[in-house]
């Protein structure tokens, strides 16, 4: 299949998560206008070897890494995810400590063809932390050019049921954009779809 586009960046802060059931999610939040997600598992790599042969391979899924990039993560999507919290009432700033960032889930939609049909997905991912490891800025030249906020996502399985499978994420496709979001949205707990 091939990918032509993406929307919908969202994330939800973790409330609370035990082994063996669903995990609760806060009010979750459009980060910004999605840019790419660039996701990486580790995948096992265990052959086992009898008579010369390949007999048997254990290449499940141990985790995965991602980046995350939008034209912009206002101030509330950095604080959720990244933990920076905000000073004084009204807020005068923001600080930004040494400690471990929130769980969040996160998700995304995006869609392309295959066949000439198009074909729209929408990916949820249970727990994960993450950070940002760099800010990167330039001045303005003649020609501008976009710099987008990067969010390093670390990716964490969790056991959510009774299966004794860990779960990554949670994957669908959809015949409208609006209900791929919809499902977005409900696992996110964002109360409105708005497009």
């Amino acid at each position: 299949m091939s990918y032509v586009g993406m929307r919908k960046l969202v994330a939800a802060p973790i409330e609370s998560y035990v082994e063996g059931s669903p995990i609760t999610y806060g009010r979750g939040m459009i980060l910004g206008p999605a840019v790419a997600a660039d996701i990486n598992f580790d995948v096992a790599d265990n052959p086992d070897y009898g008579d010369d042969v390949l007999v048997n391979n254990d290449n499940g899924i141990n985790g995965y890494n991602a980046t995350l990039e939008s034209t912009h993560i206002g101030k509330e999507g950095r604080a959720m995810v990244l933990g920076w919290k905000p000073v004084g009432s009204p807020t005068t700033h923001y600080e930004v400590t040494g400690n471990k960032s929130p769980e969040v889930g996160w998700g995304f939609v995006h869609w392309g063809q295959e066949d000439d049909e198009e074909v729209i997905q929408a990916y949820w991912f249970h727990r994960s932390q993450c950070s940002m490891n760099a800010i990167a800025a330039a001045t303005k030249k003649k020609q501008v050019e976009w710099q987008h906020p990067r969010v390093n996502v670390q990716g964490m399985g969790v056991y959510i049921d009774n299966s004794g499978e860990v779960k990554y994420f949670d994957w669908m496709e959809f015949d409208s954009i609006p209900a791929a979001e919809a499902w977005l949205f409900a696992r996110a707990n964002i109360a409105e779809v708005t497009t």
